[in-house]
């Protein structure tokens, strides 16, 4: 057996394995999460980041991409913010690391405006 084989690190599968703990029934509501999972299938296919066949450090383009844009706008910042705490938990990957980073601070900014927002309207 080859070296790389060896060293070569299992992740859980995105979709199916850490997904599927965030985007709940009873967490979203069925028109939505329908949404998500449409969203979800077609960048799983397009970006190929399953642990099933595709690579997961493709997921660094999915997390970059309109797509995953999409997706938090069907989900809200709040299941975002759950959705990249699990990624960042599961998958060791530094360039996975820094996209998450990064787009944690863009929705924890986004937040605080809005909530600057609501104060000012009170």
């Amino acid at each position: 057996m080859s070296t790389e084989k060896q060293e070569k690190k299992e992740y859980p599968d995105f979709l199916r394995q850490v997904v599927v703990r965030v985007l709940t029934p009873n967490k979203l509501d069925p028109a939505k999460l329908e949404d998500a999972r449409k969203i979800l299938g077609k960048a799983e296919t397009k970006y190929k980041f399953s642990s099933f066949g595709g690579d997961p450090q493709n997921l660094v383009v999915f997390l970059l991409s309109p797509e995953f844009t999409d997706l938090i706008l069907v989900i809200g910042v709040q299941l975002s913010l759950k959705l990249l705490d699990e990624i960042e938990k599961e998958y060791d990957i530094p360039a996975v690391k820094e996209a998450v980073k990064k787009i944690r601070e863009e929705l924890q900014g986004y937040e605080s405006l809005i909530n600057e927002k609501i104060t000012l309207n009170l």
